[in-house]
């Protein structure tokens, strides 16, 4: 399952949010926003004999999330003859009913060995369940092989035995993650249990880019905010029956950008050698597709408005400017009051959440909707004196953006949804009246809070344009 669920003792089953969830819990691929593939070799128990390998790939789409996995395994008792390879490819699907998800692999079995002296071909189905119970918890379940059969060349049928897990992770907080599973086999229903944890001491965060879900096939493309990754884990998997061996392993992850190294380290243990796990992850940037109804143009056109002169039209600003040095105001003072008549003063984000850790929000969010507003060519009044604003009355929020000289006011607040996502509210403010103008708002995970800023600034510019005249 990859060296990052190999630290973290396999308690993986309620975690799973990486590509490796194709084989720990494929319910969980549901919840991943973007496509990547991991890869992994190991030497098990480093005996020479045992030889693992793994490549996986996730792809979201607008219509589900789709897996497609290998997996190799390799036993040779050399300097005997006899080998045992075995091949596993899989298809995988998951898809989100909300807090829901759930999932499926369809596995297909090439086997060839010397001790059966054939080969065997046959089928296996995984099944699983992610429900994402609050925004810190999270509850998961597989069952691998529910379904399998293999039929070797000379007539002998067998079955593999279905396995299950059952586990719940816990987020302490947006670094550290405890996790825990019991596991059980045909046979033995409840024969182990696994109990790990996980600290990112830098994780990337991620943002995506808003785009139209019904004129696009991928999800959306991810930005790095930094793009470090540095994690440490640790973990055991405890066989509750027979010997009762306890297997201790710990983890780390480095990466930078894209690309993720996780190295796991499994004591040894039962008379079986240590084994020492690999895993290399890159994550994709989802493609795109032009929207619907866009316009093409033709190469001709493309040089035809590359080589025609543009003259962009002189702006409100521009025009209050020239009247105001027609009145016989010197340039520099025309220009001073031109820009004031036009400035935009958005007001601190109430936290409606009542999770004071996210109490830097309130002055955050309102950086984000004011550079968004400065990168489009609005005025924005200096957030200085607009910082602890949330709690302002109307009177004093209206008293506050005139001495200002703004003319519209942004006041909004955050809060939760039944889904667990963030959601942002805004009131767009005549300062001159106090007239409410509009109302806007948008919702996402915490994850997603830069673009979710960008929206209320992108929804606010028609109203802006429209009272302020740009």
């Amino acid at each position: 399952e990859g060296a990052r669920a190999l630290g973290m003792g396999n308690a993986f089953v309620a975690v799973a949010d990486d590509a490796y969830a194709i084989t720990a819990n494929p319910a969980a691929m549901a919840t991943l926003d973007r496509a990547s593939v991991a890869f992994d070799y190991a030497d098990l128990y480093d005996l020479g004999l045992l030889k693992q390998s793994f490549i996986g790939a996730v792809l979201p789409t607008r219509y589900g999330v789709h897996g497609f996995s290998y997996k190799g395994l390799r036993i040779g008792f050399d300097p005997f003859p006899q080998t045992l390879t075995e091949t596993t490819l899989g298809y995988s699907y998951a898809y989100n009913f909300g807090a829901l998800s759930l999932g499926t692999t369809l596995k297909y079995y090439s086997l060839t060995s010397d001790f059966q002296q054939g080969t065997s071909t046959g089928f296996g189905w995984d099944f699983g369940a992610h429900y994402q119970v609050t925004r810190r918890i999270a509850l998961g379940a597989s069952f691998q092989n529910a379904y399998s059969n293999l039929r070797w060349g000379t007539g002998l049928s067998e079955s593999i035995p279905t396995t299950w897990r059952l586990g719940g992770a816990f987020r302490l907080s947006e670094k550290w993650t405890l996790s825990t599973e019991y596991a059980g086999v045909s046979g033995e229903p409840f024969n182990r249990v696994r109990v790990g944890t996980e600290y990112w001491l830098l994780r990337p965060d991620y943002k995506r880019k808003e785009l139209d879900r019904s004129t696009k096939l991928f999800k959306s493309k991810n930005v790095k905010s930094y793009p470090f990754a540095l994690a440490i884990r640790a973990g055991f998997d405890k066989h509750q029956t027979g010997d009762e061996i306890l297997a201790p392993s710990i983890g780390l992850t480095a990466g930078y950008g894209s690309v993720r190294l996780d190295w796991a380290h499994l004591f040894a243990n039962g008379g079986l050698g240590a084994t020492n796990r690999w895993s290399l992850n890159y994550d994709f940037e989802p493609w795109q597709v032009a929207k619907e109804n866009e316009p093409v143009k033709s190469i001709d056109q493309k040089e035809d408005q590359t080589n025609r002169k543009y003259t962009k039209p002189p702006s409100a600003v521009e025009r209050r400017e020239e009247a105001l040095k027609k009145r016989g105001l010197s340039p520099t003072i025309a220009r001073k009051y031109a820009v004031a008549s036009s400035n935009i003063a958005v007001m601190d984000f109430a936290n409606a959440t009542r999770h004071q850790e996210l109490g830097w929000l309130e002055a955050g969010v309102a950086e984000i909707v004011s550079k968004s507003l400065q990168n489009d060519g609005f005025h924005v009044t200096p957030r200085g004196p607009l910082l602890g604003s949330a709690s302002l009355s109307g009177p004093e929020m209206i008293t506050l953006a005139n001495r200002l000289n703004a003319r519209l006011i942004i006041r909004g607040l955050y809060v939760y949804d039944d889904q667990l996502n963030l959601v942002l509210t805004a009131r767009l403010i005549d300062a001159h009246t106090g007239k409410t103008l509009e109302f806007v708002e948008t919702r996402g995970p915490e994850s997603e809070i830069f673009n979710m800023g960008a929206a209320i600034a992108d929804k606010a510019v028609a109203w802006a344009q429209a009272l302020l005249g740009e």
